[in-house]
C-alpha cells in the first residue's frame, strides 16, 4: 500500500489503531512503577532484532523518502504479535509498509499505523521464526521527523526502537555531520557488564535508575546524532518540541559524562579495613568495614574542587566507580565500588565482599587498577520520561485561541466556578493582598475554558510565597479541588508548611488545610524540621515512603519537589491545579515531571524570580539552544504585555528601602519599589556595611572547598557586636530567625559555626547560600572567603567559579535574604578586581560604609593590581570543527599516582 493511501486512511480515523495494544503500552510506559516490564530498548530473551542501516538517517535531495527494514528472529516459542507506531508528533509521515515471513509472504493485517498478527499464528510446532518488517517515511518539507516503533511478542516486555529521519538541504549536510562527529567524539567509553556493588550495610542503588536506563540508555555513537532540529531550527513548536528536548538533554548528559571522565585514571589502590578523616574544624572521623569488605584509597591526579565544573559535578552527581584489574585476568575483571568520602586529592571507596573474595584482596596491600567514575543517570532518565509523557502541549505553548482580546478575557472571567465564587469574594474583599496579588489569585481561581498558564514573576520580597499560600488556602476549601504544589528545593516546600499551613491547620482544625508532604524516601529523617515531619508520609520504621492512592484520596494539597513528584505518576492523580514555585530555578525538563500529571482541565501557575539562582548547564551547545532557559522564562516571551495571566509583583515588603535601592537598580532595572515603610534602619549602622579583612583562604587536606579562618573570626565578632546592641525598638525582639550568616563554601559554613559557638551564639542560622531560597532574616552577614590570591585569569574566562566573585545570581540571592541589614565580610581588593561581579561590588562599596580599611588605602591597593590582558574572541570567525576525521574518543587515563595514607593510632595491647 502506498504512503499516500496510508495517510488518507489515517486522516479519516480519529483513532489510528484497531486494537488497544498501543495505548496499553503507552499507559504502562508513562504510568507504571516498573516501566521496564512494559517495554525496553535492551535485547529480549529468545528474540534478535536486526536493522539494515541506521535508525537515525539523513535524507538529502528533492524527495524525502526512506525505508527501514528490520529482520526479527525468534526461538523458544516466541512469536511476533504486534507492531505499532506510537508517537503522535509526526504520525502522518511514517507508515508500516509490511510484515512478511522469511519466504516473503505478507502476514497479518495493518492499517499503516499498527500491525496485528490476526488469524496467522504460524506453525505451533515451529521453534524458530523469522519476520521482515518494513517501515516507510515520506515528507515534502525539510525538517526532522521522529517516531517510536514497538514490537510486541508473546511474552512481555515489548521492544522499543526509536527512528529518526532528518530531511535536510544538501548544503547543510556536511556542517551537521561534522557537528555530530564532534559531539560523538566527546562520548567517553564506558565499560559494560560490571559486577554491581552490594553491601547489606549500605543503602541500595535507586532501582528506578536501573529500570529507566533500559528505556533511556546511555548515549553512544549508535543511538545519538545531532539534527537540524537542534542546530538550525530556531523555532520551538509543538511538532519539534519532544525531539528538541530529547536532543538537548542528551547533549547535557554527554557533556557531564565528559567532565566526569576527566578523573578516569590508572592508579594504585591502598587497601584497608579502616581509615581516619580530618575535618577543617580539627575533628576526626574513623570508619571501619564489616568482615569481608575493605576500603580502598584512590589518589587522584586531578583535584576535586568546588571552583571547577568537573569538581562540583563529581561532588554532587557521582557515588560510584568502576574498578578494572590492570594486567590480570579473573572471573570478573570489572567491579563497581561505592564512594565513601571525597576530598581534594583522593577518594575512599568501599569494596564489596564479592570483589574482595574474587580478587583475593588483603588489608594493607596495594593493587593496580583502572578507575572509571560513574555519573548518576536518574535525573536524565526522569527528564526523558517526562518529555515523552507530556500529552497536553497547551501547558508549554500559548495557543492561538489563548491570545484573546480584553473583552473576551473579561467575559471568561465572569464564568466563575460556583464552588470558588464565595471563597474568592471573601478573600478579595477582606484581604492583605495588593492589586497585583489579587489579580494572581483571581486568574488562577476562575474557570476559563482555554486557560493558559498563569505566570507570576516576583522579585525578592514582593510576596510570591505569601500570595501563593493564601491562594492555596482558598482553593483547598473547595472540596472539588486537588492541588499539587511543587518547588525546586526542599527548603522552599517546607516553608509553606512551617510558615502557613501548620499555623492555619492548628488554628482552624480543618482537615482540608492539612497538606501531605512527600519527601524522597531515602532522605535522612534528622535533616527535616520536626514541624514538617508531622505532615510527611512514613513507614512503620519511621522512614519516608512513597505515597499510595489511599494516602491522597481525601487530600486537598500535596507538597513536594519537582524531582520527587515523579513518584505520583503511577497513582493516576488528576490535580485540578498545579503550582510550581521557584520555576525560574528549574530547567524546563524538570518542570515537565510535574506537568505530566496534568489533564486538559488542570490550571497551571508558574512562579519565580529569573534573577535568582539558576541551574548549571555543562553543555555549551545545549545552553545556547535553550536548555538553560526555564519554562517560566520561555512562556513569558509568548504572552502579550497586557495579558492578564502575566503578572508582575513589584512592591517589596521585606527589605529596607536602602537595600531595595541597591538590589533593584543592580539586578531588576529599578522596577522593584519599597512598600514597607515600617522597616527601620539600625540607630548606629547603615543598612549596607562592608568589613575588610586581611589573610588568605585555605584548603584543608580532606576538603574540596575553601575556608578563611580570619574572616570567620571577624564575622563572628561582628555578629556578637550586633547581638549585644540589638535595636529592639526598631527591629523588634531578637529570635532564632533574626540573624543569618551565609557563605558559598560548606567548609566556611562549618568554620563559622565553630566561631559562633565559641561566643555562645547558638541561635544564629549559618547556611550555604545555595540552601536559602525563600528564607529571610532581619540581618544578614555574608562571608565571601576568596581573596586577591585567587587566579584572575581563570575567573575572567570562566574556567573557575569563585562564588560571590563570579556568579551575580548567587550574590543577588544572598543580598535579598536581608530585611534591615546586610554586612559583607571579605577582601574588597579581590571583589573589585576578580570575576564578572566586580562592577556589582563596586556599586555596593560606593553605597556601603567601609570598616577595617579606609578608602584611600583601598584605592592604593587597587592601583597596585596590574591589568589583565584577555584576547577578545573574533565574532566573525568561522565555526570551529576539528580537522582530521575520524575523531577519537575521549578517555582520560593518567599515570599511576601515589598518595600518603594516615592510619588511626593503634590501641595499646
Amino acid at each position: 500500500m502506498a504512503a499516500a493511501e496510508h495517510q488518507t486512511n489515517n486522516s479519516k480515523e480519529n483513532f489510528p489503531y484497531f486494537t488497544d495494544f498501543p495505548e496499553r503500552i503507552r499507559c504502562g510506559w508513562f504510568r507504571s512503577n516498573d516501566p521496564d516490564t512494559i517495554l525496553t530498548c535492551e535485547p529480549l530473551p529468545n528474540v534478535d532484532v536486526y536493522l539494515y542501516g541506521s535508525a537515525n538517517c539523513r535524507i538529502v535531495g528533492k524527495k524525502g523518502n526512506y525505508e527501514w527494514t528490520f529482520s526479527i528472529f525468534t526461538k523458544g516459542g516466541q512469536e511476533l504479535q504486534n507492531v505499532a507506531l506510537i508517537s503522535d508528533d509526526h504520525r502522518a509521515n511514517f507508515f508500516l509498509k509490511s510484515v512478511q515471513k522469511k519466504d516473503g509472504v505478507k502476514i497479518g493485517v495493518t492499517n499503516g499505523q499498527e500491525w496485528w498478527h490476526g488469524p496467522y499464528l504460524g506453525d505451533s510446532q515451529e521453534d524458530k521464526r523469522q519476520y521482515l518488517v518494513t517501515v516507510g517515511f515520506t515528507a515534502k518539507k525539510h525538517s526532522t521527523y521522529r517516531q517510536d516503533l514497538v514490537f510486541g511478542f508473546l511474552n512481555a516486555p515489548v521492544y522499543l526502537q526509536r527512528i529518526c529521519a532528518d530531511y535536510l538541504l544538501i548544503k547543510d549536510y556536511e556542517r551537521i555531520q561534522k557537528a555530530t562527529n564532534y559531539q560523538q567524539s566527546q562520548i567517553s567509553l564506558r565499560w559494560k557488564n560490571p559486577y554491581e556493588f552490594y553491601s547489606p550495610f549500605m543503602p541500595h542503588a535507586n532501582p528506578r535508575e536501573t529500570k529507566l536506563s533500559r528505556i533511556y540508555p546511555c548515549p553512544d555513537r549508535q543511538n545519538f546524532v545531532l539534527t537540524q532540529n537542534t542546530l538550525s531550527d530556531n523555532r520551538l513548536t509543538p511538532k519539534n518540541y519532544r525531539g528538541r528536548m530529547h536532543e538537548l538533554i542528551t547533549l547535557e548528559e554527554v557533556a557531564r559524562h565528559e567532565q566526569i571522565s576527566r578523573y578516569n585514571q590508572l592508579s594504585w589502590l591502598r587497601l584497608m579495613s579502616h581509615y581516619v578523616l580530618f575535618n577543617s574544624d580539627a575533628s576526626t572521623i574513623v570508619k571501619y568495614t564489616p568482615p569481608g569488605e575493605l576500603f580502598a584509597q584512590i589518589p587522584l591526579s586531578r583535584d576535586i574542587l568546588e571552583d571547577t565544573q568537573s569538581g562540583r559535578l563529581l561532588q554532587r552527581s557521582c557515588n560510584s566507580v568502576l574498578l578494572k584489574l590492570w594486567g590480570k585476568e579473573t572471573k570478573f575483571n570489572i567491579f563497581e565500588a561505592h564512594i565513601e568520602d571525597k576530598n581534594s586529592h583522593s577518594i575512599h571507596v568501599r569494596l564489596s565482599k564479592e570483589c574482595v573474595a574474587c580478587w583475593d584482596l588483603k588489608e594493607h596491600n596495594e593493587l593496580e587498577v583502572e578507575v572509571q567514575f560513574m555519573l548518576n543517570r536518574l535525573n536524565f532518565c526522569e527528564w526523558h520520561l517526562a518529555v515523552d509523557s507530556l500529552e497536553d502541549m497547551n501547558l508549554v505553548f500559548l495557543m492561538d485561541e489563548q491570545h484573546k482580546t480584553d473583552k473576551e478575557i473579561v467575559y471568561d472571567f465572569l464564568q466563575v466556578d460556583s464552588g470558588n465564587l464565595s471563597i474568592l469574594s471573601n478573600l478579595l474583599l477582606d484581604s492583605p493582598l495588593n492589586h497585583e496579588q489579587k489579580q494572581a489569585v483571581t486568574v488562577i481561581t476562575l474557570s476559563i475554558k482555554t486557560s493558559p498558564p498563569v505566570l507570576l514573576l516576583g522579585p525578592f520580597g514582593t510576596g510570591k510565597t505569601f500570595t501563593i499560600a493564601h491562594m492555596l488556602r482558598m482553593l483547598v476549601q473547595n472540596t472539588n479541588n486537588r492541588i499539587l504544589l511543587c518547588t525546586h528545593s526542599n527548603s522552599a516546600a517546607d516553608l509553606y508548611i512551617k510558615e502557613f499551613f501548620h499555623i492555619w491547620y492548628n488554628k482552624d482544625k480543618d482537615i482540608r488545610l492539612k497538606p501531605v508532604r512527600i519527601y524522597y524516601k531515602l532522605r535522612s529523617l534528622n535533616t527535616v524540621h520536626p514541624t514538617v515531619q508531622k505532615y510527611c508520609l512514613m513507614d512503620e520504621h519511621g522512614r519516608f515512603r512513597d505515597p499510595v492512592a489511599a494516602d491522597l484520596q481525601d487530600c486537598g494539597l500535596i507538597v513536594t519537589t519537582l524531582a520527587t513528584s515523579s513518584c505520583l505518576m503511577s497513582l493516576k492523580l488528576s490535580p485540578t491545579h498545579i503550582v510550581i514555585d521557584e520555576a525560574a530555578q528549574a530547567m524546563e525538563c524538570e518542570a515537565l515531571i510535574a506537568l505530566t500529571l496534568a489533564n486538559r482541565e488542570t490550571r497551571l501557575l508558574l512562579a519565580g524570580d529569573q534573577m535568582q539562582l539558576a541551574p548549571e548547564i555543562y553543555s555549551v551547545l545545549a545552553n545556547e539552544r535553550g536548555l538553560g532557559i526555564s519554562l517560566l522564562e520561555r512562556m513569558y516571551a509568548y504572552y502579550p504585555p497586557e495579558h492578564p495571566c502575566r503578572i508582575h509583583l513589584c512592591q517589596n515588603y521585606r527589605a529596607h528601602a536602602d537595600i531595595i535601592k541597591y538590589t533593584s537598580e543592580t539586578f531588576y532595572d529599578g522596577m522593584v519599589k519599597p512598600a514597607n515603610m515600617k522597616l527601620l534602619k539600625h540607630p548606629v549602622f547603615k543598612p549596607l556595611i562592608f568589613y575588610a579583612v586581611n589573610g588568605a583562604e585555605e584548603q584543608a587536606t580532606c576538603s574540596t572547598g575553601y575556608h578563611h579562618a580570619t574572616e570567620a573570626e571577624e564575622l563572628a565578632n561582628r555578629v556578637l557586636e550586633l547581638r549585644r546592641a540589638w535595636p529592639t525598638q526598631q527591629w523588634g525582639p531578637y529570635n532564632d530567625g533574626s540573624i543569618g550568616v551565609l557563605s558559598y563554601y560548606p567548609e566556611q559554613v562549618q568554620r563559622l559555626r565553630i566561631e559562633l559557638r565559641k561566643r555562645l551564639l547558638f541561635d544564629v542560622s549559618v547556611e550555604r547560600v545555595l540552601n536559602v531560597q525563600g528564607k529571610q532574616f532581619t540581618a544578614v552577614f555574608i562571608s565571601t572567603v576568596r581573596t586577591r590570591i585567587s587566579d584572575r585569569s581563570s575567573a575572567e574566562v570562566k574556567i573557575k567559579d569563585y562564588g560571590f566573585l563570579t556568579d551575580p545570581r548567587l550574590l543577588n540571592t544572598a543580598l535579598t535574604r536581608a530585611k534591615c541589614f546586610v554586612a559583607v565580610v571579605g577582601d574588597p581588593v579581590a571583589l573589585l578586581t576578580i570575576g564578572c561581579c566586580k562592577d556589582l561590588w563596586k556599586k555596593y562599596l560606593e553605597m556601603a560604609d567601609l570598616y577595617g580599611m579606609d578608602r584611600k588605602e583601598l584605592q592604593s591597593h587597587l592601583n597596585q593590581v596590574s591589568k589583565i590582558q584577555i584576547s577578545p574572541l573574533n565574532p566573525h570567525a568561522r565555526e570551529f570543527f576539528p580537522r582530521a576525521p575520524p575523531l577519537c574518543f575521549v578517555q582520560y587515563i593518567q599515570v599511576p599516582v601515589w598518595y600518603p595514607l594516615i592510619y588511626p593510632p593503634q590501641q595499646p595491647m
